[in-house]
């Protein structure tokens, strides 16, 4: 199979499997379906029949005019009225079919939504490090929106006019055969010029989705990134990369534009040509007396009425290549990798937990043709805390990444008070744990919101407490809105160190049985470090606690260092005993620059 093949195939492939997929999210509403087809159907016969009432109204007066007789103003004053009450009807159908085609297409946006909200939950993390944030964003709001786009207006709009042309074919076929094959020899015409361009714009749709997303990714990368590009004097560099982006999305922008605006134009010509056959032809019929006046009149009623949704179709087909480009990004970020599901086997009692942990044979790699950990084995204790250590891509992180599953294990066990984690749920299972992180996460809301967020239901009292004890409330209450200061995302007025008391006091007042610091104190000033470390000290005791940190004087108190390097546990034991070991973490304790 050549590659024009292959690619015409996948384009075909890919429209029908969209369609499929978004008809899925309607499969309750078949019965909402089949009244929007009988609204059309009766739409359209009312409709289509308006003409022939316009021919009898015609042929009546030149009946009339040609017999020299009185002209009937009671019969046309009723055929009048009969054809004001076909088009208020037709309008009528059409109205509520269109509302309801609407509300569909907006319900098939929301659960689409849901499933993207859903899916991110669902998403691993290995999946995420691995995705560009800006395209991934880009994904989830703006092709969600060209797709509700594309299908608000236009998937009605094909809806009425399709049924419009099908009612108006059958009607010209009963008028006058000769004429209809006239017209419908443009018909084909129509069908291979929109072919042809559907064809070409859908993947210059695909194309500016794409360049969408990219041009998405670097303008999140240059906000999230703006004082080190400035500190570097890289805002040349960074215009520079945008403006490439930016380029390409305006050229593909106007490619796909360009292509999709023929469609329209060469409809109009091809109807036009088709026109002015009917009419040369019609009026021959006219003089021969094989056609009325009136017949006449109602097949170029027909005929113009016809040229018009044709253009519509085309038009709003163009616009649904736009829509299915966007909806491809979406089912291709829906059909990614998902966290595996839970078995939850078993219930570990998070109030009564001890807190002992054990990585008993442990393989794991990242991707399967790298293994990170090799046959990794440790034993800690209820209460104990232990300080993971090492040079960087040692396997730290990893291993607090394993403990809450956050990945899942190639070979081996890992066990909280003697139950595998994996018959555990993921939910039951990071209950247990409290974590702060190096890069400090806050959201939009206030101080008090966002320290609550660790504990369901959290009472004020609660929130004040936790303060106090990561020593913050001091701080908190002296802002001119004390606990009620709204904060959050990429901007806020507090410092580095401050938004990281507060994740700390977010962390105490979950309770955990189990804490996870990784470069908890890393990024403040000594004396905020010291506060910390206070707090830190006092929420540690009687927890298991996992210390990760490349500040070696930072853990030299902790009941078991952990050294590890490529992904082993190269050296076990207290400060002491490795310093008098003077091995590999009595080398780097001493090489350290805090030292």
């Amino acid at each position: 199979m050549t590659v024009k093949a292959k690619q015409k195939n996948k384009l075909k492939s890919s429209f029908s499997s969209i369609a499929g997929r978004l008809q899925h999210y309607l499969k309750d509403k078949k019965h909402l379906v089949f009244f929007i087809a009988i609204a059309l159907i009766a739409s359209t016969i009312f409709i289509i029949f308006a003409p022939i009432v316009t021919k009898d109204v015609t042929d009546s007066i030149a009946d009339s005019l040609t017999q020299n007789t009185d002209i009937d103003f009671i019969y046309i004053g009723q055929q009048l009225i009969l054809l004001a009450a076909l088009y208020i009807l037709s309008a009528g159908f059409a109205y509520y079919a269109t509302i309801r085609t609407t509300y569909l297409s907006q319900l098939v946006i929301k659960r689409l939504r849901e499933d993207i909200q859903e899916k991110l939950n669902k998403l691993t993390l290995n999946v995420l490090d691995q995705s560009e944030r800006g395209d991934l964003l880009s994904r989830v709001t703006n092709d969600a929106t060209t797709l509700d786009s594309a299908l608000e207006g236009n998937v009605t709009q094909i809806l009425v006019q399709g049924t419009t042309i099908i009612g108006i074919m059958i009607m010209m076929l009963v008028l006058n055969v000769q004429l209809s094959l006239i017209f419908f020899i443009a018909i084909p015409l129509s069908y291979l010029v929109m072919k042809l361009i559907t064809k070409k714009t859908q993947i210059l749709f695909r194309r500016q989705q794409k360049e969408l997303g990219s041009l998405n990714g670097l303008i999140e990368e240059v906000y999230d990134g703006h004082l080190i590009i400035k500190s570097f004097n890289n805002e040349a560099k960074a215009a520079e990369k945008f403006d490439d982006i930016n380029q390409r999305f305006f050229k593909s922008y106007l490619s796909s534009r360009f292509y999709s605006g023929l469609s329209a134009p060469l409809m109009k010509l091809i109807n036009n040509l088709a026109y002015i056959g009917i009419c040369v032809i019609g009026g021959i019929f006219v003089i021969n007396g094989t056609l009325t006046i009136g017949g006449i009149q109602a097949f170029l009623i027909y005929a113009n009425n016809i040229a018009s949704p044709i253009a519509l179709i085309s038009n709003n087909l163009n616009f649904l290549q736009s829509g299915a480009a966007a909806a491809e990004r979406i089912f291709e970020f829906l059909d990614r990798e998902e966290e595996k599901p839970d078995l939850a086997t078993e219930v570990l009692e998070v109030e009564t937990a001890q807190g002992s942990i054990e990585f008993k044979n442990v393989e794991f790699g990242y991707i399967p043709e790298r293994t990170l950990f090799h046959d990794v084995s440790l034993k800690a204790a209820p209460g104990e805390i232990l300080a993971v250590v090492g040079p960087s891509g040692a396997g730290k992180t990893t291993l607090v990444n394993l403990l809450m599953r956050f990945y899942e294990i190639n070979h081996g066990s890992i066990a909280i008070d003697g139950q595998n984690i994996k018959n555990l749920s993921r939910h039951n299972l990071r209950s247990a744990f409290g974590m702060v992180l190096q890069d400090t996460w806050l959201f939009d809301g206030t101080i008090a919101e966002n320290i609550a967020y660790g504990k369901t239901n959290a009472s004020r009292e609660d929130v004040i407490l936790a303060a106090q004890k990561a020593q913050c409330d001091e701080f908190i209450r002296k802002l001119p809105l004390g606990y009620e200061t709204p904060i959050g995302g990429d901007f806020t007025s507090l410092s580095e160190g401050e938004c990281q008391l507060l994740a700390i006091a977010r962390t105490i007042i979950a309770d955990p049985k189990v804490l996870i610091l990784d470069e908890a104190t890393s990024s403040v000033d000594t004396r905020t470090e010291i506060l910390i470390t206070q707090a830190m000290e006092a929420m540690m005791k009687g927890r298991t606690t996992f210390i990760i940190a490349h500040r070696l004087f930072t853990i030299k108190n902790a009941d078991k260092i952990i050294f590890m390097m490529e992904g082993d546990i190269k050296e076990v034991g207290s400060h002491t005993e490795l310093m008098n070991l003077n091995g590999l973490y009595a080398n780097l304790y001493l090489s350290a620059s805090d030292n």
